[in-house]
């Protein structure tokens, strides 16, 4: 696996800006080969190769050990750069921040009483992260200078590690006690919610007799995980959207949710949406797509840019199914931000959300064009094959509705060659419905009415009747069912 390249394409916008600023802080930019590569990689994407620059930077008598080399120190000060922007922001890297600064001070200068500062700054901060392995290794830190000082009295720490070390041990209960309630979890089928949530507590009883340890946020937030996961791979969605909402509450009521576990909540909200949509509750999840945003812009908005792909598309599923022009209208918006390149796969969303939102409408050629931009769009090569067989199928359907036999014909072609695998994989539709449109445009073929739209007939049942009919873009189904007729 190629490090560099993952932790370059990784990288959002904030990241490749900060980055930028941290390369240029100390030396002129031009001419860099390390900022040269990093550009390459940027644009050339999954498809990079060492070969692909290495000429460019280096003559022909040099090996390619200085090139490693360089490969290697962008790595470093890439990732200097994002602990920089990011440890500020984040609890744990902020507490190994102070740990490892208050190290620097005792250990490289000397200077116990900063390094006593800063490893106290440490100690709260994993206090309130609860991080007992953190706090065993500052007070090891702390017992070391206050020996070599005598600034502070060592048996303060030692007793404090003393009793970080017996909660130590109730962290090993408290996993103990999580994986036997995923197991409980995994064996349990069509309980109540009422008597599932009975069984939970008499699984945590049976493991622990510690009421502390069962009121922990960390068995809460561990045991909402669990459960979460097991009623998302049921695809029962009456129960996570009860059991999510319930929880929420329950959550906010005991003051649960701190900066250090942010992400977790709006987790759970965007889930409480998407529940909410899969159960027709639009207006409900729309709510919860509002509380999402609210809860998005705390805390400096430090985590805005991670969810805020989940708000947009709470927003775009939702009034697709009961406003569909107001779907167009923020996907429009959208594109006019130009945010595209901002979160991973967004540009995706945005032009096949638009493209598929005109289809409906009957507007083929603005979806055509949406379409078009999306096949352009860079992260569109990274996604699933299958999914872009699929996509393509509704540009077939659009261009046979419009009579634009000779595109269609040329693109039959191009599809074809291009997704050989998939259309000759027996277990899927696609290729089915690929010779259909074959079949369509074959005016010697279209004489046998009778078959072709039995052949239509029997493809579109199989796709309704299917677990994804739900999750098809274009009415596959529908559309076939036109042609039987």
């Amino acid at each position: 696996m190629d490090i560099l390249k993952q932790i370059i394409l990784g990288m959002d916008r904030k990241e490749v800006k900060n980055y930028k600023i941290f390369a240029g802080r100390l030396v002129q930019t031009e001419g860099r080969k390390d900022l040269a590569l990093f550009e390459k990689i940027r644009k050339t994407g999954q498809s990079f190769d060492d070969s692909m620059i290495f000429s460019k930077l280096y003559s022909a008598e040099e090996d390619k050990n200085s090139f490693y080399q360089l490969k290697n120190r962008l790595a470093e000060d890439i990732n200097l750069s994002i602990f920089l922007q990011e440890h500020t922001d984040d609890e744990t890297m902020l507490t190994l921040y102070f740990i490892s600064i208050g190290y620097y001070y005792y250990s490289k200068k000397n200077n116990y009483k900063l390094g006593l500062h800063y490893l106290k700054k440490a100690e709260k901060r994993a206090k309130k992260l609860e991080n007992f392995s953190l706090l065993d290794l500052i007070y090891s830190r702390l017992i070391h200078i206050t020996q070599e000082t005598f600034y502070e009295n060592p048996e303060t720490y030692l007793k404090k590690r003393r009793e970080n070390s017996i909660l130590l041990n109730k962290i090993t209960e408290l996993d103990n006690i999580l994986q036997a309630v995923e197991y409980k979890v995994k064996i349990t089928q069509n309980l109540s919610q009422s008597d599932f949530q009975e069984l939970l507590k008499l699984t945590i009883d049976t493991y622990s007799n510690d009421e502390e340890l069962k009121n922990s946020p960390k068995l809460q937030l561990g045991v909402y995980v669990i459960i979460t996961r097991k009623l998302l791979k049921d695809n029962d969605f009456i129960a996570l959207e009860d059991y999510l909402i319930t929880t929420y509450n329950d959550f906010k009521n005991k003051k649960i949710f701190s900066k250090s576990n942010h992400s977790v909540k709006l987790e759970m909200i965007s889930w409480i949406a998407n529940a909410s949509f899969k159960n027709k509750k639009y207006h409900q999840s729309l709510e919860y797509a509002e509380i999402l945003k609210h809860e998005m812009e705390k805390f400096d908005k430090f985590l805005y840019e991670r969810f805020e792909f989940f708000y947009y598309n709470s927003l775009v599923i939702n009034y697709s199914a009961i406003h569909p022009q107001k779907a167009i209208d923020i996907l429009l918006e959208l594109t006019r931000k130009e945010k595209m390149d901002k979160l991973h796969f967004q540009g995706v969303f945005v032009y096949l959300n638009l493209a598929v939102l005109y289809h409906m409408q009957k507007d083929y050629t603005k979806a055509l064009k949406y379409l078009s931009r999306l096949y352009a769009y860079e992260d569109f090569k990274n996604t699933e094959p299958l999914l872009q067989l699929r996509i393509m199928i509704g540009e077939l359907m659009m261009r046979y509705d419009m009579s634009d036999l000779e595109t269609l014909e040329y693109r039959l072609k191009q599809i074809s060659k291009k997704y050989k695998e998939q259309i000759e994989d027996v277990q899927t539709w696609e290729g089915e419905f690929i010779q259909i449109i074959r079949d369509l445009t074959n005016n010697e073929l279209k004489k046998n009415k009778k078959n072709l739209q039995m052949a239509a007939l029997d493809l579109s049942k199989k796709i309704h009747g299917s677990n994804e009919s739900e999750n098809m873009l274009f009415k596959y189904d529908d559309w076939l069912l036109s042609k039987a007729k």
